[in-house]
Order: structure tokens, then C-alpha cells, then sequence
């Protein structure tokens, strides 16, 4: 978490209450969430500071955000090595090791982002 502090105060961003809420909530699952379940864990925090908190957040790539069901859901990028796969019926998410490394000319800070639905074995 130190390194996201450090992230926002370079870019001269304030820990606000309902930014320092987000990442705790992000912190203590470690699945990615979606925008009301990040709204649920954080007593007193609005939905629109929430979804503020996420979108500066995504910005300043300390978080993924991954299309499921025409919904974002969010995870800390201080940990990118890794990919999801949820089952569609019940939600289930599992993480997985991405080993993928890119070399491509002429670009730097390359990031991916792949997800992957399928239909876990309790659900089968």
C-alpha cells in the first residue's frame, strides 16, 4: 500500500477518507470487486466517491479493471503477474500465474488483459 500512497502523492493527489476506504476494501479481498461491492465495504463512503476513487485509481494504473457481465470489476495492479477466470453461472473467480512476456518494438510499459469464463467444477 505504501507504493500507491507514494503513486498519489507524485501526482500530487490527497489520501482522501473515501480513496484510503477503496483501498482498503480492494486490499482485504483478494478477488477482484466490482464498484457496488467496493461501495458495500465502505461504511459511509457514497457510490459517487467510490466510482471517483476507481476511475483515478485506473488512471494512475494502481488498478485493473476487466469487463464481466457488461460490469467492471476492480483489482490492485501492484500485483499484474496474474490473470481471473469466473464462472459465469456463480460467480467463482479464480486467480491464475500469467506468464506472458512482451517484447514489441517501438513500445514500452506494455500491459495485457485477459479474462477468462467458463463454468467452475462445483457448478458442473
Amino acid at each position: 500500500m505504501e507504493k500507491i500512497y507514494e503513486t498519489l502523492r507524485k501526482k500530487g493527489y490527497k489520501l482522501t477518507a473515501p480513496r484510503l476506504a477503496v483501498l482498503k476494501a480492494l486490499t482485504k479481498q483478494h478477488k477482484p470487486l466490482s464498484a457496488q461491492a467496493v461501495w458495500q465495504q465502505t461504511a459511509g463512503i457514497n457510490l459517487a466517491s467510490v466510482y471517483r476513487s476507481l476511475n483515478l485509481f485506473k488512471k494512475l494504473n494502481l488498478v485493473n479493471a476487466e469487463k464481466f457481465n457488461n460490469e467492471e470489476i476492480y483489482c490492485l495492479s501492484t500485483n499484474h503477474a496474474h490473470h481471473h477466470i469466473i464462472c459465469e453461472k456463480c460467480g467463482y473467480i479464480q486467480t491464475f500465474k500469467c506468464t506472458h512476456k512482451f517484447k514489441i518494438k517501438n513500445f514500452t510499459n506494455i500491459r495485457h488483459q485477459l479474462i477468462l469464463v467458463g463454468i467452475c467444477n462445483k457448478c458442473n
